[in-house]
């Protein structure tokens, strides 16, 4: 009796893993407008909704209808469904060491010919280097202001605050 009980449970289990795999290749896209009150409100992303702000109000426009939400009354709205095409950096965490100080950083692990550049937050180029094999590459910041700096090293980007 017990190993009945016991395979009706493995089956029971597995086929709401199943399920819930089913469900989650399924789900659809759809922005969710979610109002302070706990209601939710879904929009059809196929239904290509533009959102705007006037007036004090969320406006949401598609090709079949237009609805306006006051915004004291919207908490948020969110887009469900959705996956990002944006890829993650090519240097693996744990494999690329830095440690920040008050006049800059240093790396270590850096494959070798990593390109490291310097960035004021405008974007202008301060300075670059290759990290070499093995060694240990540092970014110093001495003698520029305190300020944000921005520290490329490959397709990883750091923000630096030197006080």
């Amino acid at each position: 009796m017990k190993k009945i009980l016991s395979f009706l449970c493995v089956l029971l289990l597995s086929a709401g893993a199943q399920a819930a795999t089913v469900r989650s290749q399924a789900d659809p896209q759809r922005l969710v407008v979610w109002l302070t009150d706990g209601s939710k409100v879904y929009h059809d992303l196929a239904d290509e909704p533009t959102t705007t702000f006037a007036d004090g109000s969320l406006l949401l426009t598609t090709a079949k209808t237009s609805i306006s939400y006051p915004l004291d009354k919207v908490l948020r709205y969110t887009y469900e469904g959705v996956y990002s095409s944006i890829s993650a950096p090519t240097l693996q965490p744990g494999e690329v060491y830095f440690a920040q100080g008050g006049d800059g950083m240093t790396f270590a692990g850096l494959p070798a010919g990593t390109l490291i550049q310097l960035f004021s937050s405008d974007g202008k180029l301060l300075g670059k280097q290759t990290a070499a094999e093995g060694q240990k590459a540092e970014v110093s910041l001495q003698g520029m202001p305190a300020g944000m700096y921005i520290v490329k090293a490959g397709d990883a980007t750091y923000k630096f605050l030197k006080k």
